[in-house]
């Protein structure tokens, strides 16, 4: 019994020999440098994991700057460019817009310039052009490296920056010149950059080379005619852009061509012949279209009379003054300011003035034929009256005076057997030099290549102004002044007033 006992108290003993031994590791394995070493270890696992996260992390970000910048250069300039320039000079407007998005045809826009000689405005400009339309490829051509390729074009030089449009077998070349404007300050002779025509000039062009007409226009000289070249700049450039080929005709010597769209009469300071004057009233009884322009002369001008008298209109003798000062010129009042009638013509100067000087009055005959009809496109007040000696003209309205509403601008036109003549005619040529022009910023000119537009049919001109780093005019009639004057002399000066002695007997009562 006693070797049982013994052996079964054995296992006890062994087990508690293994227990001892277990508290001994256990106590090893948790003394100070143990617990000191695990905690190291489990910290830098920590920051191991920590580490891999923000590696992760960067190289995320990193990537996604890659990806976000490679989808944004495939962006168009209109969407990563925002153009904060004052007069927008990178913005193209909505006609070049409905031109250039309904092009059909393949253009290409040779931008000729020599490495480090680029104008950032034009590049800028160009790469607008081609965001718009697949249509539209830019190349640059360095003429240090392609000496040669301009000549494929055009014989004349050209200059650097200037921009070769081309489609098909038509092209037209943009002088770099040409896209600047600059005017010359008298004071200092020094010239100055006055506008910039970039857009103007590349959607001209574009809109020329994808025509597959032209209008042709002859301007009739011999007789003492102002040439284009004397006229406005804002005309001259209206023209252009509008794509009218114009070309010089004497009528002593030619007929008027068959491809002609039309004919323009730069008030002649000489007379027609008779023979001149059944020339131009032929052309017009056949369907032809006329631009006319007459100044005030002493010089009797019959013939070229005529050509007017058989179309329902005459010019009355003396030019017309204005005796309401709401319409004319401060201080001018031979300088008019005339009411634009609502016409086709007149549509895109509504919310303009338009300056007339020293016109006559355009009065239609007591019969015509009816299948005349006059329509009134300039007009005057009914207090205008006709001065009949301006040499010596006070400016006062006589009693004998003829006074009324007169027409300084009309249409006439007459259909028959679905031929249609039409003539536009306004009695102050004056109206197109530069410094009356200028001072309605181009209304007069806009109005004028409008009624060329209108005549000749040309429906899908694009004619995109000028855009001017200068400031704009600003018209004030004498009515207005007087008006502004009171203002700002007496209404503003008595409003002052008024408010301090209100406020002065208000702190008194306090």
């Amino acid at each position: 019994m006693k070797r049982k006992n013994e052996q079964s108290n054995r296992p006890e003993t062994a087990k508690t020999g293994r227990g001892a031994q277990g508290l001994t590791k256990l106590r090893r394995k948790f003394t100070k440098e143990n617990l000191k070493r695990i905690f190291v270890e489990e910290e830098n696992r920590r920051h191991l994991k920590q580490g891999s996260y923000s590696s992760f992390l960067v190289l995320f970000l990193i990537a996604a700057v890659v990806i976000v910048n490679l989808i944004v250069g495939q962006l168009p300039t209109t969407f990563t460019q925002i153009d904060l320039s004052s007069q927008k000079l990178y913005t193209l407007t909505e006609d070049t817009r409905e031109l250039v998005k309904g092009l059909e045809q393949d253009v290409t826009l040779y931008y000729i310039v020599t490495s480090g000689s680029e104008d950032d405005t034009v590049e800028r400009l160009l790469e607008r052009y081609e965001d718009l339309s697949g249509h539209i490829t830019v190349e640059t051509k360095d003429p240090n490296l392609y000496p040669n390729f301009a000549s494929q074009y055009t014989d004349e030089d050209v200059s650097n920056n200037s921009i070769i449009v081309v489609c098909g077998d038509k092209s037209r070349v943009v002088s770099g010149s040409d896209m600047w404007e600059t005017t010359i300050d008298y004071s200092t002779f020094s010239q100055q950059t006055a506008g910039f025509d970039g857009e103007g000039q590349i959607t001209s062009a574009i809109s020329y080379v994808t025509s597959e007409e032209s209008t042709k226009l002859y301007w009739i000289t011999g007789h003492g005619e102002t040439e284009e070249s004397a006229l406005s700049s804002q005309f001259t450039d209206a023209v252009s852009k509008s794509n009218m080929e114009v070309e010089e005709l004497t009528l002593l010597t030619s007929e008027i061509p068959e491809d002609a769209d039309g004919i323009v009469i730069m008030a002649p300071t000489s007379d027609f012949s008779e023979e001149e004057a059944d020339k131009v009233i032929s052309y017009l009884e056949g369907g032809g279209k006329a631009l006319i322009f007459s100044s005030y002369t002493e010089t009797d001008l019959p013939n070229f009379d005529s050509v007017l008298e058989n179309y329902g209109v005459r010019r009355e003798d003396g030019i017309v003054v204005e005796s309401d000062s709401d319409y004319y010129y401060p201080q001018m009042p031979y300088v008019l300011l005339p009411e634009i009638q609502s016409s086709d013509i007149t549509e895109t100067v509504q919310d303009s003035y338009i300056i007339v000087p020293t016109a006559q009055a355009i009065v239609p005959l007591d019969s015509y034929r009816d299948s005349l009809s006059i329509e009134s496109l300039l007009t005057t007040t009914d207090g205008a009256y006709i001065e009949t000696d301006p040499e010596n003209s006070t400016w006062t309205k006589s009693g004998d005076s003829e006074t009324g509403a007169f027409d300084v601008g009309v249409s006439v036109t007459e259909t028959v057997d679905d031929t249609e003549t039409q003539i536009v005619y306004f009695s102050s040529l004056n109206m197109l030099a530069e410094q009356f022009d200028s001072a309605v910023s181009g209304a007069n000119a806009r109005l004028v290549a409008s009624a060329l537009n209108q005549m000749c049919q040309v429906e899908e001109s694009v004619s995109v102004p000028s855009k001017s780093l200068e400031s704009s005019s600003l018209v004030f009639t004498a009515g207005s002044m007087n008006l502004w004057g009171i203002v700002v002399i007496a209404v503003i000066p008595a409003a002052f007033l008024i408010v301090g002695i209100g406020i002065w007997m208000k702190r008194r009562k306090q």
